[in-house]
């Protein structure tokens, strides 16, 4: 590719800055192709980028010049990243929205996303976490000018009150910085998933709650001295109170996957462990399991014997019509479910949702042996409905598949 400056002198180039060019390697996406995420992580990347190379360097000459970029983009990524949060959390019904024009007081930001009870603890821990960076800025740079401007909107000259900086405290503190708002636009992200579930209360997110279940104990204790402790320390961690509480512990009994934590079993939909352990058998007869620790290989045509791939198109054929007896439409979607459940690490709660869209597609199906071919011939079906099965509420029957399967592996 000719140089880049021999293209603009010649006018090859006519936009110097956004002329769309054919460069599989350097084509960064904005705009359309672009994403919010980008600008936050890009100002605060961009900050430790220039600190980082400024000191790794030794670039003395560029200290002053340097020192306000850099100041600049950590107070750009970090009102950024405010914002992003507050419109996430707005948007999943876990924070109320900041009324007035938008500016750049990120003090104000952070002041409104703090002062409401965010119904998750570890994202009300991170915005703790970020009161000094926020108060720094705020000091120094209220709205955004301080820090790009030589003169403020006053005429005064920027940071007049301040002499000089401490490159190495800014690169640690941008650093220190980054770490905290990777996590809590992490832990934002995981909460999008987690709303899926519909485990939740005002106060407690699906991870607190299961944090609470497993503080709590199995329900069978509940009614001894003991769990008043148990109690006492879970409001005191969560911030709940006694109603708080109660509704945290109503939201774990309503979810087939929490349950478990607290040792209560949920009954599947369809089908009865005595079903599910005769299809394992079948299944298990049709493909035994290889040693645990069998390594992959690759099949060519040169290694395939058409007598054995015969012998498994008729064993997969007489299993697809056995289990095609045994189970009924209901039965069979259940196992779907259920498989799908764990294959693909699904919420236990979306368990009856997915059932119900599984069974209306069967009803409507006018060939049920491709159906039952598509489940069975997967090689990871034991491995999928075992897990499944733990996270719909039945860890024991999950045990006990998988324990049935690893019982006829040959040893190694």
């Amino acid at each position: 590719m000719p140089e880049m400056g021999d293209l603009l002198r010649e006018g090859s180039v006519t936009d110097p800055f956004f002329e769309v060019l054919y460069d599989g390697d350097w084509n960064a996406c904005i705009g359309k192709q672009g994403d919010e995420i980008n600008y936050v992580e890009g100002y605060l990347q961009a900050a430790q980028l220039l600190v980082d190379t400024l000191l790794e360097k030794e670039m003395f000459g560029s200290r002053d010049t340097l020192a306000m970029p850099i100041l600049f983009n950590a107070r750009h990524g970090l009102e950024l990243a405010l914002k992003y949060v507050l419109r996430e959390f707005s948007a999943l019904g876990m924070a109320r929205t900041r009324e007035g024009p938008v500016d750049h007081d990120l003090h104000a930001y952070w002041v409104h996303l703090s002062e409401q009870h965010i119904g998750d603890r570890a994202c009300r821990e991170q915005l703790a976490e970020l009161k000094p960076f926020v108060e720094s800025f705020m000091k120094q740079d209220i709205d955004g000018q301080e820090l790009r401007y030589f003169e403020n909107r006053d005429g005064k000259q920027s940071l007049g009150e301040q002499a000089v900086v401490n490159l190495p405290l800014i690169q640690a503190a941008v650093r220190e910085l980054l770490y905290i708002l990777e996590r809590l636009m992490e832990r934002v992200a995981c909460l999008a998933q987690e709303h899926i579930s519909g485990t939740r209360t005002a106060e407690c997110s699906r991870s607190d709650l299961i944090a609470i279940a497993r503080i709590v104990g199995p329900k069978q204790s509940w009614t001894e001295d003991a769990f008043l402790d148990r109690k006492a320390d879970a409001m005191a961690q969560f911030g709940l109170s006694s109603k708080g509480f109660s509704k945290a512990l109503d939201a774990v009994k309503a979810s087939r996957e929490l349950k478990n934590i607290i040792e209560v079993e949920s009954d599947l939909l369809h089908l009865s462990e005595a079903k599910i352990v005769e299809i394992v058998a079948l299944w298990l007869d049709a493909n035994p399991p290889k040693p645990a620790n069998t390594p992959p290989r690759v099949v060519n045509a040169s290694s395939i014997s058409f007598d054995d791939v015969m012998r498994y198109g008729d064993k997969m054929s007489a299993l697809n019509r056995a289990v095609m007896k045994q189970l009924t439409v209901e039965e069979f979607a259940d196992l779907q479910a259920i498989y799908y459940v764990g294959r693909d690490r699904r919420f236990g709660e979306e368990y009856p949702r997915l059932l119900e869209t599984t069974l209306a597609a069967h009803r409507l199906a006018k060939e049920r042996y491709a159906l039952f071919h598509h489940i069975l011939s997967k090689k990871n079906f034991i491995d999928g409905l075992a897990a499944g099965l733990r996270r719909v509420g039945q860890p024991a029957l999950g045990d006990k598949v998988a324990q049935m399967r690893d019982a006829l592996r040959p040893a190694e």
